[in-house]
């Protein structure tokens, strides 16, 4: 399987170990990811600030390249693996799929490349598991992950808002992709009441007292299911989650991973986990430090 691949700021710069971790699984799992050329930032803030046609330039002419990429390599799918990135890059497109004056005016403006016709379809990297097969994906599975219980923390961007419709992932009440994932790697997922809650998203930046309040709550709802780590698909979550824990004693606290390091690790590939973590894991479900 050949995919587009939109990386976003926070991977490259922020979570490099994040990529690292995904192109090693994916590499199990025969997926090549395409990255697309000179691709921008997806413009977040304000992109979820208005739908005001000007703020989604950034968007659109990542679309325009990953579009001509396609062509070459017999494509329309891009995938990203952040959260905010893909409900950004996921609402543009829909709404330049939905309003065709709005499509016209972005074009008419952006009279350097071509016109972008919005046939893409943007993933988030676990739906494109999803569709891979989960029942697939547990046959490649290396080392089961039986005995590690995980909290899956799914926040807000894969989930909401519903508007243009098409944005989330799955069921906004009662998510259960991550859930699958967990299952099909061998662990047993938490039943967790707030694995759906904001975590306070870009807060942290001026006031953090916002996320730090949020994610404690977060972090003890998963504690209280006796959660061993908490799996997040999101690099704005895990920092946030991250910055929670730092603020708890060592007792309250629970590891956050991101998901596809998780993914890596029961797939016998380079997991880019921290050593101390990565041995963690395994002792837990009894196996042994994988090199």
């Amino acid at each position: 399987m050949e995919v587009l691949y939109y990386p976003g700021c926070s991977l490259k710069n922020t979570y490099p170990e994040f990529e690292k971790s995904t192109y090693a699984a994916c590499e199990k799992l025969g997926i090549n990811l395409v990255e697309i050329p000179e691709w921008n930032c997806c413009g977040v803030v304000p992109s979820l600030a208005t739908d005001n046609v000007m703020r989604h330039l950034g968007a659109v002419r990542s679309f325009i390249n990953a579009q001509e990429k396609g062509k070459e390599i017999g494509t329309n799918v891009v995938v990203t693996l952040c959260s905010m990135c893909y409900n950004v890059l996921k609402r543009v497109n829909l709404i330049l799929k939905e309003q065709a004056d709005v499509l016209k005016n972005v074009n008419d403006f952006i009279d350097d490349q071509p016109d972008y016709v919005p046939e893409l379809e943007i993933v988030h990297f676990l739906n494109l598991l999803k569709n891979v097969g989960f029942d697939k994906l547990k046959e490649r599975i290396v080392i089961p992950l039986r005995g590690l219980k995980v909290a899956p923390y799914y926040g807000c961007a894969l989930l909401r808002p519903d508007r243009p419709k098409g944005v989330p992932i799955d069921d906004p009440e009662n998510p259960t992709v991550i859930e699958n994932l967990i299952r099909s790697i061998g662990a047993e997922p938490a039943e967790f009441p707030f694995k759906t809650e904001c975590c306070g998203n870009y807060h942290i930046v001026f006031e953090p007292g916002i996320v730090e309040m949020r994610t404690k709550k977060i972090i003890g709802s998963a504690r209280s299911e006796k959660a061993d780590v908490i799996l997040s698909p999101c690099p704005l979550c895990t920092y946030n989650l991250q910055h929670g824990n730092e603020t708890l004693d060592r007792s309250e606290q629970v590891p956050v991973i991101f998901f596809t390091q998780l993914l890596a690790l029961s797939l016998g590939v380079k997991s880019h986990l921290s050593t101390e973590m990565e041995n963690q894991i395994l002792k837990k479900i009894g196996g042994e430090k994988f090199v």
